[in-house]
Order: C-alpha cells, then sequence, then structure tokens
C-alpha cells in the first residue's frame, strides 16, 4: 500500500516509521515548519525529536505536496491542529478519495465561529467530503517508534480499514464508531492533563497525590459532560480514548511540564511563551481555552475543575487560591 503522512514532527515520523515496518511504500511530508528536520534526516542523522533514524522512507518537502499525495492509497494527517486548515487547504486539489487517518488532537472554530470537531470542520472548509477516521488513545510517539506495547483506537467509517493497514507487532487498534466521544477525548485531555501538572507544581515539597488522584477522576466525569453533549459516548471517555490517554499525558510530557511550572507560581502566558522559545509545543494553553468554549457553547455548565483550569491560566488567578475553592464532582 502507498502510504502518505502529513507532517514530520513527532507523531507524524513516529507513524511513517509504523507503516513502514508493515511493509508500506512510505511517503513522508515535511510542512514549511519542518524544513530543519528534514535536513537533519537527509544527512542520514537521526530524526532530532524522535532520536531514531528514518529508513525506507520517501522524503518531501512543502514544496513537493503534489507529489507526495500523488497515487497515496492512506494519508495519515499528522499536522497540529493549528496547521491543519492550512495544510489541508493546499492538499485539497491532490488529495485522492481515500482513508486520512488524522492523528491531530483539538478543536477548530467551523464556519459559525464555534469550537467543532476537525472532522467537521476541514470538510466544510474544503466544500468537499474528506474519509477522516480519528487515531485517539495512549499512544506517545518516542514510544511507538522504539516499539513498545501501544493501544490505539481508530474511529470512523474507514477504521477497520486503517487498522488493517497499521496494526501488528506492538501496536494494537481497537475500533468504534464513536468519532465525536473519540475526537472529543482527544481535543480535552491536553486541558485536564494541564490542571494535574497544576498538583505537580503545588506539592512539589511535600506532594499532592491525593489531590491529584482526585482531579484525575473529576476530569473523566467532566470530559464524560462534554463528550456526550458533542454526540459521543460516555464507554468512549472510559476506555482508551479517555481515561488511558489522560493518564499517559499527565504521567509524562510538555503538557503536565506545563501545568506544574504554572503550579510553582509562574504566569502562564510566560511559562508558554518560554517552552514554545525552546521548541516545546504546549497544546494545553490552548486546549483549556477551546475546551472552554467549546462547554459554553453547548451549555455544560457544572464544569468545576475546567472552570479553575481556565481562571488560573487565562484569568492570571493564582493556581493556590483557584485549586483552594475547587467543588469536586
Amino acid at each position: 500500500m502507498r502510504v502518505t503522512v502529513l507532517g514530520a514532527g513527532y507523531m507524524g515520523s513516529a507513524m511513517a516509521k509504523v507503516a513502514a515496518q508493515r511493509g508500506h511504500a512510505v511517503t513522508l511530508w515535511g510542512t514549511w515548519l519542518d524544513n530543519a528536520l528534514l535536513d537533519v534526516v537527509l544527512e542520514g542523522k537521526p530524526h532530532p525529536r524522535l532520536g531514531l533514524a528514518l529508513t525506507d522512507l520517501r522524503l518531501c518537502r512543502a514544496e513537493e505536496l503534489p507529489e507526495a499525495l500523488c497515487n497515496a492509497e492512506l494519508v495519515i494527517h499528522a499536522v497540529s491542529s493549528e496547521g491543519a486548515v492550512a495544510v489541508m487547504t493546499r492538499a485539497a486539489p491532490y488529495l485522492p478519495d481515500v482513508p486520512v487517518l488524522s492523528v491531530t488532537k483539538g478543536f477548530l472554530a467551523n464556519a459559525d465561529g464555534q469550537m467543532d470537531r476537525i472532522d467537521r470542520v476541514i470538510p466544510e472548509v474544503l466544500g468537499r467530503a474528506v474519509r477522516f477516521v480519528h487515531a485517539a488513545g495512549p499512544a506517545k510517539a518516542v514510544e511507538i517508534a522504539r516499539g513498545v506495547l501501544t493501544l490505539m483506537v481508530f474511529a470512523g467509517a474507514d477504521a477497520i480499514a486503517c487498522r488493517d493497514a497499521l496494526a501488528g507487532g506492538n501496536l494494537r487498534v481497537a475500533v468504534t464508531d464513536d468519532i465525536a466521544g473519540a475526537e472529543i477525548a482527544s481535543a480535552l485531555k491536553n486541558a485536564y492533563a494541564t490542571g494535574l501538572g497544576l498538583w505537580d507544581g503545588l506539592g512539589h515539597v511535600s506532594g499532592a497525590h491525593n489531590a491529584r488522584a482526585a482531579c484525575f477522576a473529576q476530569s473523566i466525569h467532566e470530559m464524560c459532560q462534554l463528550a456526550c453533549a458533542g454526540g459521543g459516548r460516555a464507554e468512549t471517555i472510559y476506555g482508551a480514548a479517555g481515561v488511558g490517554d489522560l493518564h499517559v499525558t499527565a504521567a509524562a510530557g510538555r503538557n503536565r511540564a506545563f501545568g506544574e511550572r504554572v503550579g510553582k507560581g509562574k504566569p502562564a502566558r510566560d511559562v508558554a511563551a518560554e517552552m514554545l522559545a525552546s521548541g516545546e509545543l504546549t497544546e494545553g494553553y490552548a486546549a483549556i481555552a477551546t475546551a472552554w468554549r467549546f462547554a459554553r457553547e453547548h451549555h455544560v455548565d457544572r464544569l468545576p475543575l475546567l472552570e479553575v483550569l481556565h481562571q488560573v491560566v487565562w484569568e492570571d488567578v493564582a493556581a493556590s487560591e483557584a485549586l483552594a475553592r475547587l467543588d469536586l464532582l
């Protein structure tokens, strides 16, 4: 099978490596922001972020998008949510009618200016159907690339075809028709993982494990409310797409680290700017804002933890002050 991966960052490169291991002919296309990454890989050196060599792949730069998509039988969309519209708009004239497996997580603004799922916004922007399948679940890119046991959940009409193309070895894939629940879970988990990181900052001296665990349970409760309001099912949140992904994101990674630094008393905007300057994308910063908008637009009012997160990250309320008055469940 001919597989084209859009986006040469962490996840795109990891999924390209998986596809190559499954025996497919893989093209890895980098956006205009990925040139430095591709330069290193083209020199035969390990990928700067994954720390692994990318062999048996065809590499394409931004201007080679038509060639990258030519005759593709499966497209893996691994561009950040912020770049999804720009990339897919450029890709539209060359995009074949094949499944598009999206590992991108987040909400986008639809034509009415409201927060919506990526699988709904992109077809609206392009003015054509796109066969989106969303890839959810606890799947850190570096571990996928290194062959660590990983369970992903593919959601959508073409989920089985995508599973059959990519599952194998240490990558296990479950399928569901609940693309709404899976995509909303993915959009929310970075926001709530940031919140759990706040406790790591507040309790860095003597610990705050009880509080962190309580807020993990609260996070799942609120994610269920939001997923159901958006047309998803609670069972999806209670599985790998929700509980599993929140667990791994809150255990390690940039969003947890972002929350920890804010919990120690530094303004969120300053932490986000510092992390961006050092090449660390902090999805949780924007995810809290978009999740709050999604909640308001869907009239979900009883979300005490998300409300506190929004106060701390976007309204400059001290984390210790906001979390002290948190009303759980």
